[in-house]
């Protein structure tokens, strides 16, 4: 008998945050406002609360470290979502990010919950698993991701009390065709190379036509104050990221060469995570010389979401290939 459901768990958890989500977003228009967003709060800390529980009674039950599959990622990517609010967003009272958080969970728990069930379900580990590099070399990465997706979501919101609302909408338009390219790609038959048009081609023309809206500013929605904190989230998140994802790569490249007999072999997934990499340590640099305003450095950490995409879930999705690739889910 299954310690936790694997339906139970995603119908639960998917519940809670989609809940909190929908609770910040009633907040803003309720006068109960405050006890709204305690409430949607509290939500999340139970969601994270469960997860965590969940998550460790996976291991136990498949008597191995829980972090060998795409599902089981899924979950820790929502777990170290709900994780980053808490502790890094929380603390500086701004509730506007609780509710995208939120629904980046819930989207998380949705995409694991339509997975085939042969990923879901627990099964040996094939042979290249069978090592503790895994347990050492993915779980940063897969934080690192969440945070990068934390800073993104910041830069967002950063994007709207800073007026530039067609930037934007441009941005978040392109985040939504990408993520419709990475789910066609997992759960249809669409030609990869479509598929492949769909996610570069967006992501290119979104994010240039967002920055060269930048200039067109809607005075009456600036908040210069709140700006300037999720500025700050976001610089934040990336400065926690970095390290980790760093050592997720150096790791990667050590777990390589125990198994394969090469530190690098220029997979394609190793390749975009390097190409991440250095998308923020182009931000941080150009942070620390303040070479770009903090609407543009937002622009740049929004790429950086959209390369973090395209490592985590796109080289397997988009049929890129590679020793890192589960093969295409139909």
């Amino acid at each position: 008998m299954p310690i936790v459901s694997i339906s139970q768990l995603q119908m639960t958890l998917t519940n809670i945050a989609a809940l909190s989500a929908w609770v910040f977003v009633l907040g803003n228009v309720s006068k109960w406002r405050t006890v709204m967003y305690r409430f949607a709060e509290l939500l999340i800390l139970i969601g994270f609360a469960c997860l965590t529980a969940a998550i460790v009674a996976r291991g136990f039950e498949a008597n191995r470290f829980p972090l060998a599959n795409l599902y089981e990622s899924t979950l820790w990517f929502a777990w170290a979502i709900m994780g980053s609010y808490l502790i890094l967003v929380r603390r500086l009272g701004q509730n506007q990010l609780g509710w995208l958080a939120a629904l980046t969970a819930t989207m998380f728990f949705l995409y694991g919950s339509l997975l085939p069930g042969n990923q879901q379900q627990l099964t040996p580990l094939v042979p290249a698993l069978v090592s503790y590099w895994r347990q050492i070399h993915v779980p940063p990465l897969i934080i690192s991701y969440a945070l990068f997706f934390t800073a993104g979501l910041a830069s967002l919101v950063e994007l709207w009390y800073a007026g530039r609302l067609r930037s934007l909408i441009l941005a978040v338009v392109t985040i939504i065709l990408a993520i419709t390219a990475i789910c066609l790609g997992t759960y249809t038959s669409i030609e990869t190379g479509w598929l492949q048009l769909l996610f570069v081609g967006s992501s290119l023309l979104g994010i240039f036509f967002a920055w060269q809206n930048l200039p067109k500013i809607a005075a009456n929605k600036i908040n210069e104050q709140k700006a300037n904190t999720y500025d700050e989230i976001s610089s934040k998140a990336i400065s926690v990221g970095v390290p980790l994802l760093t050592f997720g790569v150096i790791t990667g490249g050590l777990w390589a060469n125990h198994a394969w007999g090469t530190y690098w072999s220029w997979d394609p997934k190793e390749s975009m995570a390097l190409v991440t990499w250095l998308s923020y340590a182009a931000y941080i640099h150009l942070r620390i010389h303040h070479e770009l305003s903090a609407e543009r450095l937002s622009l740049v950490s929004i790429i950086g979401l959209l390369l973090t995409l395209l490592t985590y879930l796109g080289f397997n999705s988009l049929g890129f290939g590679g020793l890192h690739s589960y093969g295409r889910f139909k």
